[in-house]
């Protein structure tokens, strides 16, 4: 039975996608104290995802309500349901079409912060993580950091000030017993960060109120053609429809989106970018269907631009195969699940490993390298469905998926119409960490060159 002492270890992953070769298609693991099946295969996986009787979350997972309440993301099973239905509408994608101005205004922004770095090597990742920040403290709190009444307050939210202690917490068994945790250093910083975050929430759910008071609350079947200014807005309706919704409620949702989208989207983002300059092919298919989108207008794209972008949507999907931003998945079983000849009782804790069923190469031959190809429609319709979760799968995936991939490639687009992007000799290697989400040990480096190109980018 493998042992992962250190849960955030760069080679963890490593040894969790090969674990298999070893020892079949169901392992036991031990993180720290903390003991596990792993499911590998995409049928085993689709037992426990797909099933309603597996939706509760594992332990582990209750030790983020310090720091993001309870949102979707660490509920309950009974209050989850009762969320994700009341929240389910703001993310269809007439709701989203909305939000692509504001995607793409940032993304121009972001733009021209490359070209100011024309022939220059930068690390990639902090100009995308401030780009997603900045979209989402508008799209869900309704902060426009490109507004002068607004753009102070970016500067002075705590969502980018808090650090998550789960993992410290996980290697120091006694620190799981709350109240011992709460005294200490680390527990005292955790809940001060948890009381600015939810201040801030606050108050900005009680300016969106003021500002809908006088306005009567649209009717259910026109939710989708109201033009929503801010999640947060939205959920402030909802409240006034669903007595089950409290105020705390919005707080834990708004904290859970900005916190949970801000590492997951800017990873996925900056390493689409990054191996597309190491894949100069690919990213030569890409800027080639954006140029033929857009046919040298300067405008900015439309909901229809960005469902035609599928070479960039390949890409995506194959950076988020190598790389998915959330590479673990732990749910509690609801009742027994048999596994062939083995019987896996409820109560158990599972682990599924995106990274590692990723990587499976019976469905992804060859499957440490970049190939998109594998995401034509021929190709991902002969796969199994869970061989490729990203998002997770199920009654339980991701709500914002859509809102993720839009997000995406607004500003991967808007980055390869004006700039083209170079390896740099030394620096073509990913180094994966794992914390919550993968992040990449050293940064993403590539050396930025502006496109000859006449037209100019939309002025925002």
């Amino acid at each position: 039975m493998p042992k992962y002492g250190y849960y955030g270890s760069t080679n963890i992953l490593y040894r969790l996608a090969h674990e298999n070769q070893d020892y079949g298609r169901i392992i036991g693991v031990w993180l720290t104290i903390l003991p596990y099946v792993m499911f590998l295969e995409p049928e085993d996986i689709q037992l426990v995802l797909a099933s309603t009787k597996h939706t509760h979350k594992v332990f582990f997972y209750k030790l983020l309500d310090n720091f993001l309440g309870k949102g979707l993301i660490t509920r309950d099973t009974e209050t989850w349901r009762v969320h994700r239905r009341i929240l389910q509408p703001a993310f269809h994608l007439h709701i989203l079409e909305k939000f692509t101005n504001t995607f793409a205004e940032h993304a121009d922004h972001l733009m021209k912060e490359f070209l100011k770095k024309n022939n220059q090597e930068i690390n990639i990742a902090p100009f995308i993580n401030d780009s997603v920040y900045n979209i989402l403290s508008e799209t869900v709190l309704g902060i426009n950091q490109m507004d002068r009444r607004t753009n102070g307050m970016i500067d002075d939210l705590p969502f980018r000030k808090g650090q998550i202690m789960l993992l410290y917490r996980m290697v120091r068994p006694w620190l799981l017993i709350e109240w011992i945790y709460r005294l200490t250093k680390h527990g005292r910083e955790e809940e001060k960060q948890r009381k600015d975050l939810f201040d801030t929430c606050f108050k900005m759910m009680e300016e969106k109120r003021k500002l809908l008071r006088n306005n009567t609350p649209a009717p259910d079947h026109e939710v989708k053609k109201k033009k929503k200014t801010s999640l947060l807005e939205y959920m402030v309706e909802m409240k006034e429809k669903n007595s089950c919704f409290s105020d705390e409620d919005i707080v834990e949702e708004c904290c859970t989106f900005m916190l949970a989208g801000q590492d997951s989207v800017g990873t996925a983002t900056a390493m689409t970018l990054f191996l597309l300059a190491n894949n100069p092919e690919w990213q030569n298919k890409c800027i080639e269907e954006i140029d033929q989108i857009f046919n040298g207008n300067s405008r900015l794209p439309t909901m229809n631009d960005l469902k035609e972008m599928r070479c960039l949507e390949m890409c995506i999907k194959e950076s988020l195969r190598l790389y998915p931003s959330v590479p673990i998945i732990a749910r509690t079983l609801g009742e027994d699940v048999k596994i062939g000849k083995h019987v896996i009782p409820a109560g158990c804790s599972v682990l599924i490993c995106p990274y590692s069923t990723h990587r499976l190469p019976q469905y992804f031959p060859d499957p440490e390298a970049f190939k998109p190809e594998r995401f034509n429609a021929e190709n991902s319709e002969k796969r199994h469905p869970y061989a490729y979760i990203p998002f997770s799968a199920g009654p339980r995936n991701c709500i914002g998926n859509k809102f993720a991939m839009l997000e995406m490639k607004c500003i991967i687009s808007a980055i390869l119409r004006r700039c083209q992007l170079q390896s740099i000799p030394g620096k073509e290697e990913v180094r994966p960490k794992f914390r919550m989400t993968i992040r990449a040990q050293g940064g993403l480096w590539v050396k930025v060159v502006a496109r000859d190109q006449t037209s100019k980018s939309t002025a925002v």
